[in-house]
């Protein structure tokens, strides 16, 4: 990393500090309010820099620190996702769990509650890791919003020529179906490892 002016490591101090505190990277009128920048285009001029230096990467509109800086308490636990009948999402960040190798600032973590994926070995209290994806391949695990309040479930993904369905692993409970242009149904991503504590 290229050597920062002050006002840049300032800059960079208070994005990494509010990254460890409420697990997400500041909105450029939080980063202007801050330090009294009124144009959006200055704050970006700044963020620019600090990618140009190494400090932060950058993919299409999205910054995130560079991955020797990264002081996060780890991936955000942003609320209970639904294993049996959908419930409306909490997206509050409870928690943060760490696995350095797992994921990484596409990534978020959610509860589940329910038995309809207890056939794959998911109980209620898992944390479900997601890998946020507006695609995913037919057969995958995602969590889904679902309905028009949007609530969130995990299930087992399967793109068919007549529509797309979401199946449990219990069989007890009955297959989600929706047209191919549901705007009811938003997959928010796929489901990259499932934690436990005991």
């Amino acid at each position: 990393m290229r050597p920062l002016t002050d006002r840049q490591q300032e800059i960079l101090d208070y994005i990494l500090k509010t990254i460890a505190q409420e697990g997400r990277f500041p909105s450029y009128r939080e980063i202007g309010a801050h330090f009294k920048l009124t144009s959006p285009a200055t704050v970006s001029q700044h963020l620019e820099a600090l990618a140009a230096k190494g400090a932060l990467k950058r993919r299409g509109r999205h910054y995130s620190p560079a991955d020797s800086l990264r002081r996060d308490r780890g991936v955000p636990i942003v609320g209970r996702v639904a294993a049996g009948s959908p419930i409306t999402a909490v997206e509050n960040i409870e928690d943060h769990v760490r696995w350095d190798k797992l994921g990484g600032e596409r990534c978020f973590a959610v509860r589940v509650v329910g038995d309809s994926m207890i056939e794959e070995g998911i109980h209620e209290g898992d944390l479900a890791i997601v890998e946020m994806r507006d695609e995913v391949a037919s057969g995958e695990l995602v969590v889904a919003y679902v309905g028009e309040e949007q609530e969130a479930t995990v299930k087992r993904y399967f793109r068919h020529r007549e529509g797309i369905e979401l199946r449990p692993a219990n069989p007890a409970y009955k297959p989600m179906r929706f047209t191919h242009k549901d705007l009811y149904l938003r997959i928010a991503g796929r489901v990259v490892a499932i934690l436990r504590r005991y």
